[in-house]
């Protein structure tokens, strides 16, 4: 049964609609996203509306997770667009609460998600983990899902909640989506909207890299640095595309590791225009 869809800004309404849902027995889904909605958010979406009875997005530019230098001012937010987007991919509900509501003027308190954030891009952005950890758990305190969903690009982010959830046990189950690409392979993001098409054309590389990488392990490559140096050299065909890193990590506890084991998350930032842009591959060595 589809309910009416909703805009709601209040934590405490959230709150009191999400225990109604369950003590009436109904599974309830989370989407947190922080807008500018993609396919890559609303293939989410449409997986919790088909896994749940009542789906909830949450739209959030959430400051914590942003450097002082980074781009939180200028993030693209189209709350509107967002809305009609979220709805027509079945979310029942739009949670839209501001800086205040998330943050009060007396909030001190913080996720420290310990050494699994302290790598990729917890290193490349200082403090970013934190804020990420922190606005999660926030959001599943809030929501009360019996299921969250994440999309793999952003595979450290999803590491550090799945971490979160086995650590402080919490009630719920955190479901892994694949990462949603363009035609030509590029794994979209809402800082698109920063790049003209000309960078875009340059940023299939990153894909074609980790297809390489994948090709090559397939052919019985196993040294990490063998295949970095490859990958490394196919990028550098591509003008004006900078690399920030390629990385090969445990996928289970993201310990970096210098040959390809049974499940190895090789992850990459490269920068176009100013702009940084993340993808990863998960392989797994036939044995």
């Amino acid at each position: 049964m589809k309910h009416r869809f909703q805009i709601a800004k209040s934590p405490r309404l959230i709150t009191k609609l999400a225990e109604s849902y369950r003590l009436k027995g109904m599974k309830v889904g989370l989407v947190p996203t922080m807008g500018a909605l993609h396919e890559g958010h609303l293939s989410l979406i449409r997986k919790s509306s088909q896994q749940n009875d009542i789906t909830i997005v949450s739209i959030f530019v959430n400051p914590t997770q942003f450097g002082p230098s980074e781009d939180f001012a200028r993030y693209p937010r189209t709350f509107k667009s967002d809305c009609a987007k979220a709805k027509s991919a079945g979310a029942d509900i739009i949670f839209h609460p501001t800086v205040n509501d998330i943050y009060p003027d007396v909030f001190q308190t913080f996720v420290d998600p310990g050494p699994i954030a302290d790598k990729l891009e917890g290193a490349a952005r200082p403090g970013h983990m934190r804020g990420v950890a922190t606005i999660c758990l926030k959001l599943f305190s809030i929501c009360k899902p019996h299921n969250a969903y994440f999309g793999q690009k952003d595979a450290q982010q999803l590491a550090v909640i799945g971490s979160i959830v086995h650590d402080l046990n919490l009630d719920l189950k955190i479901v892994r989506c694949p990462i949603a690409r363009t035609k030509t392979g590029i794994a979209l993001s809402s800082r698109h909207a920063y790049l003209s098409a000309s960078d875009m054309k340059k940023a299939e590389v990153i894909y074609d890299s980790l297809k390489l990488a994948k090709k090559l392990i397939a052919e019985g490559e196993t040294d990490c640095g063998q295949i970095k140096t490859e990958m490394t050299g196919l990028i550098k065909t591509a003008p004006e595309v900078k690399i920030e890193y390629i990385s090969f990590n445990s996928w289970d506890d993201l310990a970096e590791t210098d040959s390809i084991i049974s499940k190895t998350l090789i992850s990459m930032v490269v920068v176009i225009n100013n702009v940084r842009l993340l993808d990863n591959i998960i392989v797994s060595l036939k044995i």
